[in-house]
């Protein structure tokens, strides 16, 4: 039964385009969630998973995408604050000094940096996309 979409009465396959982790803009495929708990309606502009879109996933191959959260936020989705870049693995490496943390950081390619850190390390501060 893996394969198969139990179809909502309310909203049939119930479509939804979702949302990459990374950069919030839309990914280039359509989900067939079908018939969710309570029968609602799939969520519109909502993150799915934390696969990368094609674009970020390139960008990973590059370097790092960091992004701006708000000081003292934690968690697996902080308070995003619009700051965005890709930086190089060097970069990485010279900036944060735990190596544990360093390694986690190179595989996911991928973190979170807090307001204060990034005007501290003069990181740009535009909107990236």
């Amino acid at each position: 039964m893996k394969d198969k979409i139990t179809l909502s009465p309310k909203h049939g396959i119930n479509a939804a385009i979702p949302l990459c982790f990374y950069c919030m803009k839309e990914k280039n495929e359509i989900l067939l969630p079908g018939k969710l708990s309570g029968d609602m309606e799939a969520p519109r502009n909502a993150v799915w998973d934390d696969r990368p879109c094609d674009t970020c996933a390139e960008l990973m191959k590059q370097g790092v995408i960091l992004v701006s959260v708000k000081n003292g936020e934690s968690g697996d989705n902080p308070y995003r604050t619009g700051a965005w870049v890709v930086v190089r693995d060097e970069f990485i490496a010279r900036i944060v000094a735990p190596p544990t943390l360093r390694d986690q950081i190179l595989k996911k390619r991928f973190a979170f940096l807090e307001d204060a850190t990034w005007d501290a390390i003069g990181l740009p501060r535009g909107k990236w996309r």
